[in-house]
């Protein structure tokens, strides 16, 4: 397989890429990449999901690897894109799986399109940054960025500067806490520099993790699974029971030793959940 993305053109003119990876016929999961990442970071999942009959769809976020920058973007223009994409892959509802910043553009496709979403899933995700304690929360390297992309002045030199430096260190750095293989770490340091192929594109994610959503999490109404490792050093544990509480039948699963990168860990158990192929998950709950 390349890495080359496939494309589509949406309603604006705008282009979107993706990957559709996975059983073509398989039940469909759209996955919402992480914060300073790309379409690139499911890329492990591929052997699970062809094994387990899943269709796992990544797209790339505007100005995000292939995907065409979207000025003054809000995170509620996310599901209009998502459904766009949908229609034309012919898919009436799929499973819709968030990790880390990405899970803010899930949940916002879980509320806008309840109809089509079938199943939210969210590993380790953010919450919304008018929650009490969560700017104080947040790890300083997001923080960092989130205060520069929300200054209002023209920083984007300074963070490309920055996240270039993440991308060149935070890989190694962050993984060898998580034990992961060299090869995930070798495919993040890929994702990163996809995700910076736009500078501008990383600084609108920031922005957007800075603003608020339009809705809250207590809204959302679609059946959902919350996975939590108590080791993050990303997002605070506490997060995931806070999503939890939030939005009313969720099941949330806490991982004991889990990190941030839990999904990299456990990418059999989290398509299971959320293809409805399992009962259970793993880890306690």
């Amino acid at each position: 397989m390349t890495d080359d993305p496939l494309t589509i053109t949406l309603a604006d003119g705008r282009t979107l890429a993706y990957f559709d990876l996975g059983d073509p016929a398989g039940r469909p999961v759209l996955n919402c990449h992480g914060g300073l990442s790309s379409r690139l970071d499911v890329l492990p999942a591929w052997p699970a999901a062809e094994v387990l009959g899943v269709r796992l769809i990544s797209p790339d976020r505007p100005g995000i690897g292939g995907s065409q920058f979207q000025p003054e973007r809000v995170l509620l223009d996310w599901p209009g894109d998502v459904e766009q994409l949908a229609d034309r892959l012919g898919l009436d509802q799929f499973a819709v799986l968030g990790w880390s910043a990405g899970g803010m553009y899930a949940q916002a496709c879980a509320f806008a399109l309840p109809s089509r979403v079938r199943h939210l899933g969210l590993v380790g995700s953010v919450i919304p940054p008018d929650w009490p304690g969560m700017m104080a929360e947040i790890n300083l390297m997001d923080r960092t960025f989130i205060r520069l992309a929300t200054a209002g002045v023209p920083v984007e030199k300074l963070i490309f500067i920055l996240m270039r430096m993440v991308a060149r260190h935070t890989p190694e750095a962050l993984t060898r806490r998580s034990r992961l293989p060299d090869s995930v770490t070798a495919g993040m340091r890929a994702s990163v520099a996809e995700a910076l192929v736009d500078p501008l594109g990383a600084v609108e994610d920031y922005r957007l993790l800075g603003e608020s959503w339009g809705f809250d999490p207590a809204s959302i109404e679609v059946a959902t699974d919350i996975w939590q490792g108590t080791d993050d050093h990303m997002v605070p544990a506490v997060w995931g029971r806070r999503l939890a509480a939030a939005i009313a039948g969720s099941r949330l699963t806490v991982v004991e030793g889990g990190s941030h990168f839990l999904m990299y860990e456990a990418w059999e158990e989290i398509l299971l959940a959320l293809t409805d192929l399992a009962e259970d998950t793993f880890g306690e709950k």
